[in-house]
Protein backbone atom coordinates (compact mmCIF):
# COMPACT_ATOMS: atom_id res chain seq x y z
CA UNK A 1 0.00 0.00 0.00
CA UNK A 2 1.31 3.23 -0.56
CA UNK A 3 2.63 6.31 2.13
CA UNK A 4 -0.50 8.09 0.79
CA UNK A 5 -3.18 5.53 1.14
CA UNK A 6 -1.75 4.61 4.40
CA UNK A 7 -1.83 7.72 5.52
CA UNK A 8 -5.24 8.46 4.15
CA UNK A 9 -6.53 5.11 5.74
CA UNK A 10 -4.96 6.50 9.51
CA UNK A 11 -6.97 9.78 9.12
CA UNK A 12 -10.36 7.94 8.62
CA UNK A 13 -9.57 5.71 11.02
CA UNK A 14 -9.03 8.84 13.25
CA UNK A 15 -12.12 10.39 12.33
CA UNK A 16 -14.37 7.44 13.14
CA UNK A 17 -12.94 7.23 16.41
CA UNK A 18 -13.25 10.71 17.03
CA UNK A 19 -16.87 10.58 16.63
CA UNK A 20 -17.54 7.09 17.90
CA UNK A 21 -16.22 9.37 21.16
CA UNK A 22 -18.34 12.75 20.37
CA UNK A 23 -21.17 9.97 20.38
CA UNK A 24 -20.88 8.31 23.12
CA UNK A 25 -22.96 9.31 26.42
CA UNK A 26 -20.84 11.34 29.11
CA UNK A 27 -21.52 10.12 32.67
CA UNK A 28 -21.32 13.50 34.53
CA UNK A 29 -20.79 13.58 38.15
CA UNK A 30 -22.74 15.84 40.70
CA UNK A 31 -21.32 19.46 40.69
CA UNK A 32 -22.79 19.99 44.16
CA UNK A 33 -19.98 21.63 46.52
CA UNK A 34 -17.54 24.12 46.54
CA UNK A 35 -15.52 25.39 43.96
CA UNK A 36 -11.80 27.44 43.76
CA UNK A 37 -12.41 29.53 40.58
CA UNK A 38 -9.34 31.35 39.27
CA UNK A 39 -10.24 34.18 36.50
CA UNK A 40 -7.89 35.62 34.10
CA UNK A 41 -8.37 39.26 34.46
CA UNK A 42 -6.66 41.95 32.39
CA UNK A 43 -5.44 42.95 35.75
CA UNK A 44 -3.97 39.52 36.38
CA UNK A 45 -5.60 36.32 38.12
CA UNK A 46 -9.18 37.01 40.55
CA UNK A 47 -9.92 33.98 42.69
CA UNK A 48 -13.07 33.63 44.09
CA UNK A 49 -15.00 29.96 45.42
CA UNK A 50 -18.81 29.35 43.82
CA UNK A 51 -20.95 27.12 46.08
CA UNK A 52 -22.68 24.96 43.80
CA UNK A 53 -26.41 22.81 44.80
CA UNK A 54 -27.02 20.38 41.79
CA UNK A 55 -31.02 19.32 40.92
CA UNK A 56 -31.58 17.10 37.69
CA UNK A 57 -29.75 19.55 35.43
CA UNK A 58 -30.61 22.82 37.39
CA UNK A 59 -27.68 24.38 39.46
CA UNK A 60 -27.82 27.05 41.60
CA UNK A 61 -25.55 28.40 44.41
CA UNK A 62 -23.39 31.35 45.42
CA UNK A 63 -20.21 33.07 44.11
CA UNK A 64 -18.19 35.22 46.63
CA UNK A 65 -14.92 37.15 45.39
CA UNK A 66 -12.98 40.35 46.44
CA UNK A 67 -16.05 42.24 44.72
CA UNK A 68 -18.58 40.49 46.63
CA UNK A 69 -21.13 37.59 46.83
CA UNK A 70 -23.79 37.04 44.21
CA UNK A 71 -26.73 34.47 43.59
CA UNK A 72 -25.89 31.94 40.85
CA UNK A 73 -28.33 29.79 38.73
CA UNK A 74 -27.65 27.61 35.84
CA UNK A 75 -28.04 24.63 33.98
CA UNK A 76 -26.40 21.54 33.38
CA UNK A 77 -25.90 19.65 29.54
CA UNK A 78 -24.24 17.01 29.17
CA UNK A 79 -20.54 18.32 29.97
CA UNK A 80 -21.21 21.67 29.54
CA UNK A 81 -22.52 23.98 31.89
CA UNK A 82 -24.20 27.79 31.36
CA UNK A 83 -24.44 29.52 34.32
CA UNK A 84 -24.84 33.23 35.03
CA UNK A 85 -24.70 36.07 37.93
CA UNK A 86 -24.88 39.85 38.54
CA UNK A 87 -22.07 41.92 40.72
CA UNK A 88 -23.45 44.82 42.55
CA UNK A 89 -21.16 47.42 41.67
CA UNK A 90 -21.51 50.48 43.33
CA UNK A 91 -25.48 50.64 42.55
CA UNK A 92 -24.63 49.18 39.14
CA UNK A 93 -25.55 45.74 38.13
CA UNK A 94 -22.39 44.20 36.70
CA UNK A 95 -24.29 40.92 34.47
CA UNK A 96 -21.50 37.71 33.96
CA UNK A 97 -22.49 34.93 32.04
CA UNK A 98 -20.33 31.52 32.17
CA UNK A 99 -19.87 28.55 30.14
CA UNK A 100 -17.72 25.79 31.32
CA UNK A 101 -16.50 22.56 29.93
CA UNK A 102 -16.82 19.82 32.68
CA UNK A 103 -13.19 17.98 32.41
CA UNK A 104 -14.43 15.27 34.77
CA UNK A 105 -16.27 15.57 37.96
CA UNK A 106 -13.55 17.78 39.94
CA UNK A 107 -12.51 20.04 37.23
CA UNK A 108 -14.20 22.53 34.48
CA UNK A 109 -12.58 25.45 32.62
CA UNK A 110 -14.44 27.98 30.25
CA UNK A 111 -15.12 31.62 29.98
CA UNK A 112 -16.68 34.36 31.58
CA UNK A 113 -18.75 37.17 29.28
CA UNK A 114 -18.49 40.10 31.51
CA UNK A 115 -21.10 43.08 30.30
CA UNK A 116 -19.02 45.89 28.56
CA UNK A 117 -15.72 44.27 29.79
CA UNK A 118 -14.83 41.57 27.19
CA UNK A 119 -14.55 37.55 27.69
CA UNK A 120 -12.13 35.84 30.35
CA UNK A 121 -10.87 32.58 30.63
CA UNK A 122 -11.65 30.55 34.35
CA UNK A 123 -10.44 27.79 35.43
CA UNK A 124 -12.40 25.47 38.37
CA UNK A 125 -11.38 23.15 40.64
CA UNK A 126 -13.77 21.11 43.66
CA UNK A 127 -12.50 21.48 46.76
CA UNK A 128 -12.18 18.47 48.53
Amino acid sequence: MSLSRRLLASFSLVAVAASVAAAAPRIIADLTGKWNVTVATPDGTQPSVMTITQKGDSISGTLESQLGSAPVAGVVKGDTLKFAFALDMGGQQLVINGVGAIKDKDNMNGALDVAGLGVMPFTAVRQP
